[in-house]
């Protein structure tokens, strides 16, 4: 096979990859917390014949996040909770520690405060925080301290970490890391808020139409490659034959 087709085809690899991110952005445009993502292309070459000299590939070597704060939403309801600022709040899931910025909390059957997906927010001392069913007023203050009728309860954990990026995405909002967190620092929790998914709809959408037409056109590419490759071969062969 000619060394160009397999060329469009790296290329080709690359675009479906795109596009996959892409709809998982826009299909997270309303997912409380979600952080955007990209690729990130590079051309790497490979040595060929003396002939060929060097021939350069394209290649999808990662994807990175887009971690500035997404804008808030006022919810009123007084167990939702935003960061303003770097910070995640730290939960207990069946596979350990995760970390999250979407503060959609709930109480679930046992008392505990959890995430909308029944995962348990840890405490500064990574504990459960439980309410009773005679709690009334509940509060949480900007320090992430949560207050019931007056009384102090406990206090979110809420961790930072040095390179965000290094971090790995479970599902759509929770995260892990190799790195060990520390305690965040000049941020404010905004409780009765939300934070909004970080990825602007119309941006997106454009992108998945470049990357779509880009998809097409190189498809159209390689087809035409491969047709004049067969018609070489039919041609050589009748001279030879």
């Amino acid at each position: 096979m000619d060394t160009s087709i397999y060329i469009a085809l790296s290329k080709e690899t690359g675009i479906f990859r795109d596009l996959e991110v892409t709809a998982n952005n826009l299909a997270n445009v309303n997912t409380s917390g979600y952080q955007g993502e990209d690729l990130l292309f590079n051309d790497y070459l490979t040595a060929g014949s003396n002939q060929e000299g060097k021939v350069a590939f394209t290649n999808d070597i990662a994807t990175y996040r887009n971690i500035q704060q997404g804008s808030l939403q006022v919810t009123n309801a007084p167990l939702d909770a935003a960061i303003e600022g770097r910070g995640y709040f730290a939960v207990q899931t069946p596979l350990g520690t995760r970390y999250t910025r979407n503060g959609n909390f709930k109480i679930d059957p046992n008392g505990n405060l959890t995430t909308s997906e029944g995962y348990t927010v840890l405490d500064d001392s990574n504990q459960a925080i439980t309410f009773d069913t005679i709690d009334r007023k509940i509060d949480i203050r900007e320090d992430g301290g949560i207050t019931v009728d007056g009384g102090e309860r406990g206090n979110i954990k809420i961790v930072q970490f040095d390179n965000e990026q290094l971090m790995h995405k479970v599902g759509n909002t929770l995260y892990t890391s190799d790195a060990t967190p520390r305690p965040a620092d000049n941020y404010r929790v905004v409780a009765g808020a939300l934070e909004r998914s970080n990825v602007q709809p119309f941006t997106a959408i454009t992108h998945l139409l470049y990357v779509t037409r880009s998809a097409s056109d190189t498809a159209n590419l390689i087809n035409t490659m491969y047709t004049l490759e067969r018609n070489a071969s039919n041609t050589l062969a009748k001279i030879y034959t």
